[in-house]
């Protein structure tokens, strides 16, 4: 085979492995971005984040709802050996579809709301926060003394 042959097709083998590592990288920042934006709105109690995978406790600690509430609302009883299964899992096994499930826990997690409201947190300043306030405090204070 000749040199010329050879070159280009190591610099077409190249380019190829050039391109399916850019759209590779494409895809990962994007899958990150979705996953930050996911995060985001499950960590403001959005009920829309429920997906099918998620397991009763999850979504009990997730959005600060009694898991007692949850088994309550899809008629299933307190001590359930079913519980630690996924939502899709869960909704096989009681013969439902799995929307008809996770609309019940969204309806569930939206009207324990209503009644009982999260805390609004104030965020308290750490320690080290503190020690940069007092620190700057203290060398405006010298250098207004000067």
């Amino acid at each position: 085979m000749n040199v010329r042959v050879k070159i280009i097709l190591v610099s077409i083998l190249l380019g190829l492995a050039l391109s399916g590592t850019v759209l590779a990288a494409a895809s990962t920042v994007q899958a990150f971005h979705t996953f930050q934006q996911q995060r985001a709105l499950m960590r403001v109690g959005d009920v829309n984040t429920i997906r099918s995978w998620m397991t009763i406790p999850y979504i009990a600690h997730v959005y600060h709802v009694p898991e007692s509430e949850l088994l309550s609302a899809l008629r299933l009883p307190a001590v359930s050996p079913i519980r630690h299964v996924t939502l899709t899992t869960l909704a096989t096994r009681i013969h439902q579809p799995l929307v008809v499930v996770i609309h019940t826990v969204q309806k569930t997690i939206v009207s324990y709301r209503h009644t009982h409201p999260l805390p609004r947190s104030t965020p308290t300043p750490s320690p080290a926060t503190s020690h940069r306030q007092k620190t700057t405090r203290s060398s405006r204070l010298e250098g207004n003394a000067i």
